[in-house]
């Protein structure tokens, strides 16, 4: 069955109990998840292709994360069965899906590394990199990230406070690197976000450094 969401909508909702699967035609969602503090995590974009819901399909559990547009989606909605026969029935689709786990479970690796490895500010030029070379599309004057994110969510999707992204943002504009707008981000100088992330000393930030109290 072929289905329609509006930007906002909900797809999946985090604890509840459902097993339909969605593979997504057109537009793009969110994926993000809650600790028990409250605090919002947000773990993934996914788009064209990409697959949602299969855990659920497969062991019966409560959803582990809230799925929700960023723009108007187009997707195909199985049931839970009608999955699981497909897998039974067919080796090279469990195989595709093996090799999504597998995808998966890399990038939350690399998630956590970087959260542990890197500061604020070189975590926000590697998400905007990837943003860009994932979602990038050619500006007058850099690429423009086509993902309406906020900074909350941005913040979200790097492991850090509003406050530390802000701060790094603004002095990412100073050094001109980026163009910052409502919901919106241009890279302008996508090399020097490069040197951030590698921790060159010339392009040495303070972002996250705390503030002199006195």
């Amino acid at each position: 069955m072929r289905r329609q969401w509006s930007a906002g909508s909900v797809l999946m909702r985090e604890g509840e109990q459902s097993e339909h699967v969605v593979v997504i035609e057109a537009g793009r969602v969110k994926v993000a998840s809650a600790a028990v503090s409250g605090k919002q995590a947000l773990l993934a974009i996914r788009g064209p292709g990409d697959l949602l819901g299969e855990f659920s399909a497969i062991d019966g559990r409560a959803r582990s994360a809230t799925v929700t547009a960023l723009s108007s989606v187009t997707a195909t909605v199985l049931s839970g069965s009608a999955f699981r026969d497909l897998l039974i029935g067919d080796g090279k689709v469990a195989f595709t899906l093996l090799r999504i786990v597998v995808s998966r479970l890399r990038e939350a690796d690399v998630q956590r590394l970087e959260f542990g490895a890197y500061s604020v500010t070189e975590r926000i030029a590697r998400l905007l990199l990837d943003y860009a070379r994932r979602y990038g599309e050619r500006g007058d004057d850099g690429v423009i990230i086509t993902l309406p994110l906020s900074q909350d969510e941005l913040a979200h999707a790097a492991g850090a406070s509003r406050e530390a992204v802000s701060k790094a943002l603004k002095r990412l504009r100073e050094l001109d690197a980026v163009r910052t707008g409502r919901r919106r981000v241009e890279l302008l100088r996508p090399d020097l976000l490069a040197d951030i992330v590698e921790g060159l000393p010339s392009v040495h930030l303070d972002a996250d450094m705390p503030t002199d109290p006195r």
